[in-house]
């Protein structure tokens, strides 16, 4: 199922970046993007490139399209194990899946272990 994890990289999946589904429309079930989606992830994706864990760590005040994006933290926290298990976490990351599904973003994410 993962490919990477055949080559013995670490995968943590916690789904998307987005998790709001108490918030789906029927204009997102027909491929619509949400504002607040896109905006979580721009804000995400530069962030994790500026290795700026700091910022990342201060999403509930800091990161635009809460509380939608993120009504609870269960989706988010893996994000912070991830980078924890990382040789380097305040060290830029490559971003590996971009797009959206359902209007969520799927923005994912590999480091160095």
């Amino acid at each position: 199922m993962y490919p990477l994890a055949e080559e013995g990289v670490l995968v943590i999946d916690s789904g998307l970046m987005a998790h709001g589904l108490p918030f789906i429309t029927p204009a997102m079930l027909e491929g619509q993007v949400p504002v607040w989606s896109a905006a979580l992830d721009a804000w995400a994706t530069d962030a994790l490139a500026r290795g700026a864990v700091d910022e990342l760590a201060a999403f509930r005040t800091r990161a635009p399209g809460m509380p939608y994006a993120h009504p609870t933290v269960d989706h988010y926290i893996p994000l912070f194990i991830t980078l924890g298990a990382a040789a380097h976490p305040d060290r830029p990351v490559r971003t590996t899946v971009e797009g959206y599904t359902i209007g969520f973003s799927k923005c994912s994410f590999q480091t160095a272990l």
